[in-house]
């Protein structure tokens, strides 16, 4: 039976995560998650920390609203980030433009409130 959702959907953690970052599909399955690493494309944000194996929610990749991200290194207001390892995003030019930060961070690790493209 088929379903639809609108904004949120739990999946498997197919690794540990933590909240705030990207994740993309696991290879071959349609319910695991996995951290996208730097210039892979992602499906969602992980709304919470999720140990491996659990269930865990994941805010879907849509526009029209604003998501909260963990950077990996400093990033200019409005500027635009780029898919970083372990899920975080970065000012590192690494593929696609994924999105533009609404606050500047500074560090490795702070979380910032974004708009994707």
């Amino acid at each position: 039976m088929s379903q639809f959702n609108i904004g949120s959907k739990a999946f498997i953690a197919g690794e540990n995560l933590e909240a705030f970052r990207r994740v993309k599909l696991s290879a071959g399955s349609g319910t695991q998650v996995e951290y996208a690493d730097a210039g892979e494309a992602f499906i969602g944000v992980s709304a919470a920390k999720g140990l491996i194996g659990e269930m865990i929610s994941i805010d879907l990749k849509h526009t029209g609203r604003t998501f909260k991200m963990e950077a990996s290194g400093a990033i200019a207001v409005g500027g635009s980030f780029y898919g970083a390892l372990d899920g975080k995003i970065s000012a590192t030019v690494s593929g696609s433009i994924q999105g533009r930060n609404l606050e500047a961070t500074a560090a490795d690790g702070e979380i910032v409130e974004c708009i994707l493209l």
